[in-house]
C-alpha cells in the first residue's frame, strides 16, 4: 500500500469477493507464459484496483453482454465449462450500490482489465 493510502468505508467481505474474482478469471483465462498485473493506484481523487492479463480476451461484438447474469463469451465456455456466469454481473452490483464504478477494457486474443474505482471523499 502506498503509504498516505486513504481509507474509505466499504463492505471489506463483498469487496474481497469480487477483488479474488477478478484475480480468479485473470488466472483461469490466461494461458501457461501469460502474465496477470495487479495494481492498486490512489489519487488524491480516488482509488484504482485493476487487474489486467494476457489471456484471451472478450471479442468485441460480445463485451455489452459482460455484466449480465449468467452470460459468458463462447470463448471463455469453451477454456472454461464450469463456469456460472453470476461472478461479473455480482461484482459490478457491489461496486456500484457502494458508489463506485466499475473498470473494464479487453481485446479478443490479447487479454482484459478488469477493476473498479472509488472516488476518495
Amino acid at each position: 500500500l502506498p503509504e498516505d493510502f486513504q481509507t474509505i468505508e466499504l463492505d471489506e467481505t463483498k469487496i474481497r469477493h469480487v477483488v479474488m474474482n477478478f484475480v480468479d478469471n485473470a488466472i483461469y483465462y490466461t494461458p501457461d507464459g501469460g502474465n496477470v498485473d495487479i495494481k492498486l493506484v490512489v489519487t488524491n481523487r480516488k482509488i484504482e484496483f485493476t487487474v489486467t492479463d494476457s489471456g484471451i480476451g472478450v471479442p468485441k461484438h460480445v463485451q455489452h453482454h459482460l455484466f449480465t447474469k449468467f452470460y459468458r463469451a463462447d470463448n471463455a465456455r469453451k477454456m472454461r465449462p464450469d463456469g456460472t456466469g453470476i461472478g461479473l454481473f455480482m461484482a459490478k452490483k457491489v461496486i456500484t450500490a457502494q458508489g463506485g464504478s466499475i473498470i473494464f477494457r479487453s481485446s479478443e486474443g490479447k487479454g482484459s482489465t478488469f477493476g473498479f474505482s472509488f472516488p476518495v471523499v
